[in-house]
């Protein structure tokens, strides 16, 4: 029920999206013990099989050569969702991605081990290449320029993250430094509960991406955001009545409304949503944070 639901939201935003395809839509170099956790988000665009796709990297300033090929088959089939791969095995990171993301659902995240012989594509440290590939070995999507480090560069993501702006991707092979937003180097350096400090939920949007990006209500502003006292308030330059919708990061609808100007987000729990407005028959999608 809760994809059936992720399909309609999506087609609600006017997707245009190339059916099933992976999509990288993220990625972070943390900074708990061991520069961990290290996490690639994928967005499963359409139906997708993770069994005709792998994971590759290429490290440091390694040129030529891509290795590190890890089958993205534990993840199964998955619908219009995203998927987490995390370096290292579950006994040790599972509870540090519960903790710094609470929201994200276990069953949608892939542990890559530790063990002898296993791949470790996201071995990363901040100036890595991260590419898709599917059966074929053609590339699908790429995050980093190929025989390039990153360090110096503005993809540079030691101890920080970048996200694929909505609208863009996949890209294959031809990595489009604008198609991504940046959090700077060491932007996770002290944070995390793992330090006793905010988790690195809060600051890496996660969970953000949308295929298409939807801006179409005039004037259209939201407001505090992130929300700490339950009220969101949403004007537009015509202050019409408007129907809301709020999604989690599963799709799952969580509420449901109309209002001229306020909204009642007291009962979402802390996290990052999908704020999907209509008014007068055009519609406009927001990222919003609840703490």
């Amino acid at each position: 029920m809760m994809k059936k639901i992720y399909s309609l939201l999506f087609l609600a935003l006017g997707s245009v999206a190339i059916a099933q395809t992976p999509v990288l839509t993220g990625i972070m170099d943390g900074d708990c013990t061991g520069g961990n956790p290290k996490v690639v988000e994928i967005y499963a665009n359409g139906t997708v099989d993770f069994a005709n796709f792998s994971l590759e990297n290429q490290t440091n300033a390694t040129t030529g050569t891509w290795g590190q090929t890890m089958s993205l088959s534990t993840l199964g089939t998955k619908t219009n969702t995203f998927v987490y791969v995390v370096h290292g095995d579950a006994a040790t990171l599972a509870p540090i991605m519960a903790a710094e993301f609470a929201n994200i659902p276990s069953a949608n995240i892939f542990y890559s081990g530790t063990g002898t012989g296993v791949p470790q594509p996201l071995n990363v440290n901040g100036d890595d290449r991260v590419r898709i590939i599917n059966a074929s070995s053609a590339v699908i999507d790429q995050f980093g320029t190929s025989d390039v480090s990153g360090t110096g560069l503005p993809w540079e993501y030691k101890d920080s993250w970048a996200k694929r702006n909505n609208g863009t991707g996949p890209d294959g092979a031809n990595f489009n430094v604008g198609n991504w937003t940046y959090g700077g180097v060491s932007a996770l350096d002290t944070f995390g509960t793992c330090q006793q400090q905010a988790a690195f939920s809060t600051l890496v949007p996660f969970g953000t991406f949308l295929k298409v990006s939807q801006n179409s209500v005039a004037g259209l502003k939201v407001y505090p955001n992130p929300v700490a006292n339950g009220t969101l308030y949403i004007d537009t330059d015509n202050g019409n009545t408007k129907s809301v919708a709020i999604f989690d990061i599963l799709g799952k609808q969580v509420i449901k409304t109309s209002t001229e100007q306020t909204v009642n987000v007291s009962a979402l729990r802390t996290g990052v949503y999908v704020l999907k407005v209509t008014e007068d028959g055009k519609t406009a999608t927001r990222k919003l944070v609840i703490k």
